[in-house]
């Protein structure tokens, strides 16, 4: 009954004939029962459709048009399947793939002979020794962890590298491989899950690096002789990213004199970046001022135009769990009930990693 009454407000404000609540409102319910409404940042009791019916309300008739036309044909969601799936591949697809390899040349074994190399035990030593780690929450490395053939101490979070940790790997490592001149780690894999820009994954301010590849870069060069080798292989696995993002991570490795290798399962191509006028129009009308407030200088080191993204970054992506502020604003951009602003609402209100209100 909810969602019959949400779509009979929205024919209302779109000025629907009956022709078009029948083809139209089938439309926007399919699209929130397959996925949108699986959202993660909406309201208790709240769903996409009346998220969109109170988004189209705050705009003019012609904008509201070209907004829904923009829902309808242009955004991209990434379901929680869909991720799911994506970090499912990671180890069948690029983590075994690389140990097959190495371990085919170090037993001397042609690399068709897949069978024969992974009951070899230097594939057994090379997998073992092989450290998966998390850059942030988003990495979801449980579901990697499950999903893989690796053991549950060759996982952690970057930030959990110090003390206890470190110890506790490297001891369970040594039981493994039966040996303290084994008991390091060889390989070492960088897990994300999105990456709109590139970054917040690494780039060079006044001559300083900066960024989460950097930070583990530390941590690794801190670490080494302890928990790993001098120069480990370093691959960075992210499940989504844009080929603007690829391609400044891929650059600013290079000019660090970085030989990691980037991996991303799902490619978002140069095809989906919004250069339409009458969708950039709409993020420049309907972008409250006060939502700097919440993002603060972090917005401003980024560059670009932030009513189109971060990093003028332009995209229409939305991720199951959060909107990534790469994409256009008017997805993510919400002041509602924010005292002194234009309480403008977002269709998919983002939760923010950084908010200057809260330091």
């Amino acid at each position: 009954m909810r969602d019959d009454l949400v779509e009979r407000v929205l024919a209302k404000l779109m000025a629907w004939g009956p022709a078009e609540i029948v083809e139209r409102g089938a439309e926007y319910q399919a699209m929130a029962s397959f996925k949108y409404d699986e959202y993660e940042g909406y309201r208790p009791g709240e769903l996409f459709l009346e998220s969109f019916t109170a988004w189209l309300w705050q705009m003019s008739n012609e904008d509201r048009e070209c907004a829904a036309r923009f829902v309808r044909d242009k955004l991209v969601f990434i379901s929680r399947a869909e991720l799911d799936h994506a970090i499912e591949t990671v180890y069948p697809d690029i983590i075994r793939p690389m140990l097959v390899e190495k371990a085919g040349i170090q037993a001397g074994i042609p690399r068709w002979q897949v069978s024969r190399i992974v009951r070899s035990q230097e594939f057994n030593l090379l997998q073992r020794r092989t450290l998966v780690l998390g850059l942030s929450d988003g990495a979801r490395i449980d579901r990697l962890r499950r999903s893989s053939e690796l053991s549950h101490e060759q996982f952690y979070l970057a930030p959990e590298l110090s003390g206890a940790p470190v110890e506790r790997m490297q001891q369970k490592l040594q039981e493994a491989v039966g040996g303290e001149d084994l008991a390091l780690f060889t390989q070492v894999v960088l897990i994300d899950d999105f990456a709109g820009s590139g970054y917040t994954s690494i780039r060079c301010e006044d001559g300083t690096w900066e960024g989460r590849l950097e930070r583990t870069h530390e941590d690794l060069t801190r670490l080494t002789g302890t928990a790993v080798v001098e120069d480990p292989e370093v691959r960075v696995v992210l499940y989504v990213a844009s080929s603007q993002a690829k391609e400044w991570i891929e650059r600013h490795l290079s000019e660090h004199g970085l030989k990691w290798h980037l991996h991303v399962v799902q490619q978002l191509g140069p095809e989906l970046v919004i250069y339409d006028n009458d969708i950039l129009g709409i993020c420049e009308r309907y972008f409250d001022s006060a939502n700097f407030a919440v993002l603060g200088e972090h917005v401003q080191k980024g560059g670009g135009d932030v009513r189109y993204g971060f990093g003028e970054g332009r995209l229409p992506v939305v991720l199951s769990h959060n909107t990534p502020n790469n994409s256009l604003s008017i997805l993510w951009a919400d002041t509602s009930g924010r005292p002194g602003s234009a309480n403008q609402r977002a269709l998919f209100p983002r939760r923010h990693r950084h908010n200057a209100e809260r330091p």
